[in-house]
């Protein structure tokens, strides 16, 4: 494991509820900068140990936190009743979550320097958080670089799962999970797997990866009904009119596999950057991995992944 300093703050949400956070700073004698990590759906921060350490080896400092209802943060929130996949409760409670990351962050340039560039890194759901603050433009104004990592393409279908899931929390069921939105979400995110072997195997093409997924009690876990509202807020935010103008004018770099359907298999992604570019973001990269799925850091072509990103992140800070 990279070593990491862990912190616990309070959550913007309020109340009780706390976030943990971490700390994992390079060895290098003149780091190069500091890279924030968001992490995915029904995952945590630490999974990223990989990741962590080749940022490390490369001169990069490293912070994150678990965001409300994932990894530390939902055990730290166990004894307040709060579950996994649940950010708060109504419609800001991811504006809140991204809060939380920006506090990280001003902690953070506490903890390494203001002096240094820090580059936001999003994977997954992470990236659509990552996306949420590139948009946004006190918050975009803090990072020099970014990297949705596997984003989500444009889904006509949001309005509905934000009206289907807010109705389930108006009926009193927003902490009880949401099979219905799990099942409209990832229902058909294996049929063009042949014989696949469990419903997690669009996540990577190592069935050891998608086991040791599956068997750890922290992943793979169903998202709240207020979860999956959270969730579409961001999703409509992020694909509107107004994001795509309002969007930062720094780096970005949109790696995918083409054997992804949360990018809709790489033309997804390839829309969200033709949009941003249409609206005079000409600093766009995207990079196709090909025949390779949603986790490209467990993929075979993990190495040439890693490099890409450390090598994005020199020219970004010059």
């Amino acid at each position: 494991m990279a070593s990491c300093e862990k912190i616990i703050f309070p959550a913007s949400i309020g109340g009780q509820a706390r976030v943990v956070g971490f700390f994992c700073p390079t060895d290098a004698d003149k780091p190069k900068g500091v890279v924030q990590i968001c992490h995915g759906m029904a995952e945590y921060f630490t999974r990223y140990d990989d990741v962590i350490r080749h940022f490390n080896l490369e001169g990069w400092h490293v912070t994150g936190l678990d965001m409300l209802g994932h990894g530390e943060s939902y055990e730290a929130n166990k004894a307040i009743g709060m579950p996994k996949g649940y950010f708060g409760k109504g419609n800001d409670s991811m504006a809140k979550t991204v809060a939380d990351i920006m506090k990280l962050h001003e902690k953070a340039k506490e903890k390494f320097g203001s002096h240094l560039p820090y580059i936001l890194y999003g994977h997954s759901m992470g990236s659509m958080v990552a996306r949420y603050i590139y948009s946004t433009p006190e918050y975009a104004s803090e990072f020099k670089g970014f990297v949705f990592a596997s984003t989500s393409a444009p889904n006509p279908a949001v309005g509905l799962g934000l009206f289907l899931s807010s109705m389930m929390c108006v009926f009193g069921q927003g902490e009880e999970e949401g099979r219905m939105l799990n099942s409209i979400a990832f229902g058909s995110y294996c049929k063009k797997i042949p014989g696949a072997r469990t419903v997690f195997d669009w996540i990577c093409k190592d069935p050891n990866e998608v086991d040791k997924y599956i068997e750890d009690p922290l992943c793979g876990f169903m998202f709240t009904n207020e979860g999956f509202r959270a969730m579409m807020v961001m999703m409509k935010f992020i694909q509107s009119k107004k994001a795509y103008l309002g969007a930062a004018s720094a780096p970005a770099l949109m790696p995918y596999g083409a054997e992804d359907p949360v990018g809709n298999y790489g033309a997804g992604v390839e829309e969200v950057a033709s949009n941003l570019k249409a609206n005079g973001h000409s600093k766009i990269r995207t990079i196709d991995y090909g025949p390779h799925r949603h986790e490209l850091m467990r993929e075979a072509v993990r190495e040439r992944y890693l490099k890409d990103l450390t090598d994005f992140f020199e020219v970004v800070v010059g």
